[in-house]
């Protein structure tokens, strides 16, 4: 998709998403100073098309470039151990 990030259009790729745990990511964007933010209409454009994937996958089209569902599962056994 294309949309509008930080005032420039932007390319989200929404094939390359990937689940994963909040201790993984080490730093938000900043510009300016100041946290870098998806705007509300964006960001429910980004997840309905991304709902909308995972329902294809579920179909059996795949569009994700990723094994989403092995590092899914990864993900609740690590939380299942900790």
């Amino acid at each position: 998709m294309i949309g509008e990030i930080a005032n420039k259009k932007s390319v989200i790729l929404l094939q390359n998403a990937f689940p994963t745990l909040e201790k993984y990511i080490d730093h938000i964007h900043i510009i300016n100073g100041k946290p870098l933010k998806v705007i509300d209409t964006l960001k429910h454009e980004i997840l309905s098309n991304f709902y909308y994937l995972l329902a294809l996958k579920q179909q059996g089209t795949n569009l994700f470039f990723v094994d989403i569902d092995k590092i899914k599962e990864k993900i609740l056994e690590e939380i299942i151990r900790n």
